[in-house]
């Protein structure tokens, strides 16, 4: 006799077992959305697409949307990153929920009652180069000989380590605003004109408060200083160990 074989599964993410079904539109990978349980642990899981290859921008938007409204239920989750498939849900119970019960429980406990909010900064080009050239005289020098080539690469050479010199400083002063959550991780910058991109674990209850705080920071250093919140969200950076 030959068993049948499951189909594959996506999954969005590791939620109590008696965790509602987010609202969803039952399209792309949430088709078919559903929980497979082991204990007092679930998986959320959708349909893998059979007629085609993983990986559309429809797919990510899916996962998002998904993941977005367990938030937004207020359901504490362990977001899985975009592309994790089972092979089915024995695999599911076999191979994710039943050998990671005890760490699974524990990271569900350290989220409940919190979200991730992401704040990213950055420095207005245009208002510190005005104020580099009111202070600095070579960078005023070399600004001056646009035709020069050399000049124009020194010139960029000197800014950035204008904008190295400043970010410490500025960085502080941003997290130190926003520090009091339960949690942050602050990432590598990945530009010169990149301040801080940091993610936050706030509690639910003090999240209006959060938002506000970075509201009032983003005023502050208005013309300076460009200031993104992103949240609440799923606490992609609270899971696993990196």
């Amino acid at each position: 006799m030959t068993a049948t074989m499951q189909p594959a599964c996506y999954v969005f993410g590791i939620v109590p077992a008696d965790a509602p079904l987010p609202a969803n539109d039952g399209a792309g990978l949430a088709a078919g959305l559903r929980l497979v349980a082991a204990g007092d642990l679930a998986a959320l899981v959708g349909s893998v697409p059979i007629d085609r290859p993983l990986g559309r921008a429809a797919d990510l938007r899916s996962h998002d949307r998904v993941l977005s409204a367990v938030v937004a239920a207020g359901t504490p989750v362990l977001p899985m990153r975009f592309g994790a498939v089972v092979s089915g849900d024995h695999a599911v119970v076999d191979e994710l929920l039943a050998p990671h019960r005890v760490e699974f429980g524990e990271a569900l406990d350290t989220l409940r009652g919190r979200v991730q909010y992401t704040v990213k900064v950055r420095y207005d080009q245009d208002e510190v180069l005005r104020g580099l050239l009111a202070t600095d005289p070579e960078i005023r020098r070399l600004r001056g000989r646009p035709d020069d080539r050399a000049a124009q690469l020194r010139l960029g050479e000197r800014v950035v380590r204008a904008l190295e010199r400043m970010r410490p400083d500025d960085a502080s002063e941003v997290l130190t605003a926003l520090i009091g959550t339960v949690d942050v991780r602050v990432r590598e910058v990945s530009g010169p004109d990149e301040v801080v991109n940091a993610a936050f674990l706030v509690d639910r209850d003090r999240a209006a408060a959060f938002e506000r705080r970075a509201e009032e920071l983003a005023a502050e250093h208005a013309g300076r200083l460009r200031i993104a919140l992103v949240g609440p969200s799923a606490a992609y950076d609270f899971v696993g160990g990196d």
